[in-house]
């Protein structure tokens, strides 16, 4: 299932002349001397207050302009205040497996540092913060769209930004309580990441699954491969400027890499997630997949960078489609870089409370044909989403009973020996109704986030049923499926131009190797021109495939706004 299968972009190198005069050139940016040193202010493109370094926006002149020259006098002791009255107690913590220290790879499960094995209770997070009229399917009379507390985000907004603190941290201690111990991104930008997400034990949030590929920019393109890694996009991303697909996305997903690596608590990295979905042509973009696995397990080793492992999630096609795929991404084509770590299955086929009624059930239900159809994994497996909510789970607003989850069990005991994880579909109400909680103001009313039924029924299963203990199996790598099989896959789904996918392609162009000495670089999200300076200045060589000791020679940035959802962003000039 996709709602949002990737996010809004950093890294977008494109080729142009045109609109260089109207760039500033580094001198004439923003600073601390024109704003002056005052609180955050939103519309400003960098700050000058006390805490933009540890936001990282602060401007380039505000240690000269800002900072104080003399440490602050020490605070004056209040007097000691009346006592408190007691706190009510605290409601007792659900069951979580807290890994300890980073995740690794034995066999085809995962342990933590301190060779535990480790099993993914997830949930996935991609919320949009609007209300009840963006649902798709017919409406209740019961309910009637409310005004949402938070601004909506756009269709590829990072939703755990430090400017959205306020919503994630809330949403946080739900997910929490529900006895989570992952959770799974869809919309990432990463030079508006939050420092909390990764703070090491005392952050509040679990281990997380982080997304390579993007919407509007650095997207994976459902093509017929090799232009799914190498076409120029005449009007890439909307920008009006052309666009290599190859040398954005690996861009784009560098940085991501470079940026998410430090942290014990990145899980996985998403190397991309339903290309089939987005087009039917995707059928034909399985050999960029590898591509992509390939260029940035070769990245993490050039950088020695933590080798957090890479997964792709893949949308439950059924027999014989989904087995051809999982033995192609984990075969070797060229060699060893190609293969992903992991691989997800997002799976929606239990639909029926009555598979678990009786202790034989198990075989009859859709989960079993999984266990059969992927016993030659080598690499961990994960339900990388999970949770029908149709049939019998199918529900309307108000949102009672709803997904009662009797799979749980299953995963987390018949299933165990195959299985390293499951992150349920998902956290927040979003038009396709399988949210667990109705973020403020969805509905009128409802003010506060609200959580339904289903969520206090995933929680009830997630506690009652601990995964399983066990070894690891160790088993050689799958043979790849042969020509006629995935020549036989790609007719069925009537794609346009039947791909080899005996033969991945090369590496897209870097910047050296383009002719122009002149490129731009579009940095979305939540940036200020400065920081977006700073960050191409720091990071350059290694994002964009640089030579050695070369760097720019001027760096500049303008607010533009690009795309169909007119999203504001940072276009760079870089001259060489």
């Amino acid at each position: 299932l996709a709602t949002a299968s990737a996010s809004n972009v950093t890294g977008l190198a494109l080729n142009g002349t045109g609109i260089a005069a109207s760039m500033n050139l580094r001198g004439s940016w923003s600073s601390c001397a024109s704003y002056g040193c005052i609180g955050y202010e939103r519309s400003h493109d960098c700050q000058c207050n006390n805490l933009c370094k540890k936001y990282e926006n602060c401007c380039h002149d505000f240690q000269a302009v800002c900072a104080p020259s003399a440490p602050p006098a020490p605070p004056v002791p209040s007097p000691p205040a009346a006592a408190a009255p007691p706190a009510p107690p605290s409601p007792p913590p659900s069951q979580r497996t807290k890994a300890s220290g980073s995740i690794s790879i034995k066999g085809n499960m995962l342990f933590d540092s301190a060779g535990q094995r480790f099993f993914a209770k997830g949930i996935a997070y991609n919320p949009r913060n609007a209300n009840y009229n963006q649902i798709l399917g017919q409406k209740s009379a019961a309910c009637t769209a409310g005004n949402p507390k938070f601004a909506e985000l756009q269709y590829f907004a990072d939703p755990v930004t430090d400017d959205l603190e306020e919503q994630w941290r809330s949403n946080l201690h739900a997910m929490a309580d529900l006895g989570i111990n992952t959770i799974r991104l869809y919309n990432i930008d990463p030079l508006s990441f939050t420092p909390e997400v990764h703070a090491g034990d005392s952050s509040p949030w679990d281990l997380v699954m982080v997304p390579l590929t993007r919407g509007d920019w650095g997207y994976l393109a459902a093509t017929a491969s090799p232009s799914c890694y190498n076409a120029v996009d005449p009007d890439y991303a909307g920008s009006g400027q052309p666009g290599n697909v190859g040398t954005n996305l690996l861009s784009s997903a560098k940085q991501i890499v470079d940026q998410f690596s430090a942290y014990d608590n990145t899980l996985m990295f998403v190397v991309a997630n339903e290309i089939e979905q987005l087009d039917h042509n995707g059928y034909s973009a399985y050999p960029c997949v590898k591509a992509l696995t390939r260029d940035i397990h070769r990245h993490q080793k050039t950088r020695s960078l933590r080798k957090i492992p890479l997964i792709y999630s893949d949308k439950d096609q059924g027999s014989p489609d989904r087995t051809i795929v999982a033995k192609y991404l984990s075969c070797e084509v060229e060699s060893e870089d190609d293969v992903v770590d992991a691989f997800g299955l997002n799976v929606y086929s239990w639909c029926d409370p009555s598979y678990h009624e009786g202790s034989q059930n198990f075989q009859y239900s859709p989960y079993q044909s999984i266990m059969t159809d992927f016993a030659f994994m080598s690499s961990p497996t994960l339900l990388t989403e999970f949770g029908c909510n149709v049939g019998t789970y199918q529900w309307t607003c108000p949102y009672k009973g709803g997904r009662t989850w009797p799979q749980v069990k299953y995963i987390m005991n018949d299933m165990s020996n195959l299985l390293s994880g499951a992150v349920a579909f998902e956290f927040s109400m979003e038009n396709n109704e399988y949210g667990l909680a109705l973020t403020p103001g969805f509905v009128d009313g409802q003010p506060e986030l609200r959580l339904t039924d289903s969520y206090y029924a995933l929680q009830r299963q997630f506690e009652t049923h601990p995964a399983a203990s066990g070894g690891p199996v160790m088993k050689s790598r799958p043979s790849c499926p042969s020509d006629s099989e995935t020549r036989s896959l790609q007719q069925r789904h009537a794609v346009q131009t039947v791909a080899d996918w005996n033969t991945l392609p090369p590496p897209p162009p870097q910047l050296e190797d383009a002719q122009s000495k002149t490129f731009f670089v579009i940095l979305p999200g939540q940036q200020r021109d400065a920081r977006a300076i700073t960050f191409l200045e720091a990071d350059f060589q290694s994002t964009f495939g640089m030579p050695s000791g070369q760097r720019p020679d001027r760096i500049g940035c303008a607010k533009k706004e690009f795309g169909a959802e007119s999203i504001s962003s940072n276009l760079c000039m870089v001259e060489l």
